[in-house]
């Protein structure tokens, strides 16, 4: 989940980070069969996002596309000017079930508990931080990724750090689960530490867990595979999403359908398993090269296939 604090996004349709059930989902297993190295008993699932504008003109329509499409759960990127109750009742009544829920720190510092009870009205178990807080507003017309990179200092990543350590025990006292997802400035070196690990040296792992966007690892200089193994069962919740270099995009990057880019998934499916990763989410960025339906369709078929 990506540019959070765009307006375009983060104005609109951000509310809420991810969650994903525990207590209602099947466990995570590992077929024996050529298909080893997929989720063989878990849901396929799809960020919002990537349908965001589909969303925006249609709802129900967009939702039920998901459905025909293969998608069997969503994460949340935004209300859409709905009540979480009556947005839970839009995304059931295509097929669907919400289990995690995006919002960016901004959000949850500004309320917490109104992000919460808005991830418990829509039947979701998990709550996610989809964006650190920069320590100044960003120029809205800058890429949203390039401005972060350049913005977010070692004070702002233990600002933020101070923030989900403060939160988690209340997002838990909820009986949600908590967890960070990552872009490419989490990666920066800073006098020998990362953002990455200033988050997670100050929340223990039981408190704040971690939805790996293996897409925007790629794009910050590491390996998807190599950097899963490093932070090994701390990962619960992948992002499923693709790269390709383009020299004529800001950080050098544009997402493409999973399979038509840089990322080995035979290995990031062969190390999620290794390190118990608990489920996924498919996602892609604009721009699109085709309709987002259809890519996600494409994406959809190539996990299926591995």
């Amino acid at each position: 989940m990506d540019y959070c604090l765009r307006s375009s996004r983060r104005d609109v349709l951000i509310g809420g980070l991810a969650l994903l059930g525990s207590s209602s989902l099947p466990t995570a297993a590992w077929a024996s069969n050529k298909h080893a190295h997929r989720f063989e008993k878990w849901p396929y699932g799809v960020q919002l996002w990537t349908v965001a504008a589909e969303l925006k003109a249609d709802v129900p329509g967009t939702l039920k596309a998901l459905k025909r499409t293969g998608y069997e759960t969503v994460e949340t990127a935004g209300l859409l000017g709905h009540t979480a109750k009556d947005f839970r009742a839009l995304i059931e009544g295509a097929g669907l079930r919400c289990r995690s829920v995006h919002n960016s720190m901004i959000e949850l510092i500004g309320g917490l508990d109104q992000k919460i009870e808005d991830a418990l009205a829509l039947g979701a178990t998990w709550l996610v931080c989809s964006s650190p807080q920069p320590p100044a507003p960003l120029d809205p017309k800058q890429d949203w990724v390039a401005g972060m990179i350049a913005a977010m200092t070692l004070d702002a990543w233990k600002f933020n750090a101070d923030q989900l350590a403060r939160m988690a025990p209340v997002v838990a006292k909820a009986g949600l689960r908590f967890a960070y997802h990552n872009h490419p400035m989490e990666f920066i070196d800073h006098d020998g530490t990362t953002g990455y690990d200033v988050l997670l040296s100050i929340t223990d792992a039981d408190h704040l867990r971690l939805e790996m966007d293996l897409g925007w690892v790629l794009v910050g200089g590491r390996d998807p595979v190599v950097t899963m193994k490093a932070y090994g069962s701390r990962i619960d919740l992948l992002h499923v999403k693709d790269m390709m270099k383009d020299a004529t995009a800001a950080v050098g990057y544009r997402s493409v359908e999973v399979g038509k880019g840089l990322i080995d998934w035979h290995g990031v499916f062969a190390a999620a398993h290794e390190i118990g990763v608990k489920g996924y989410f498919i996602e892609q960025e604009s721009p699109f090269m085709r309709p987002a339906l259809q890519s996600l369709a494409i994406s959809h078929d190539y996990v299926s296939k591995l």
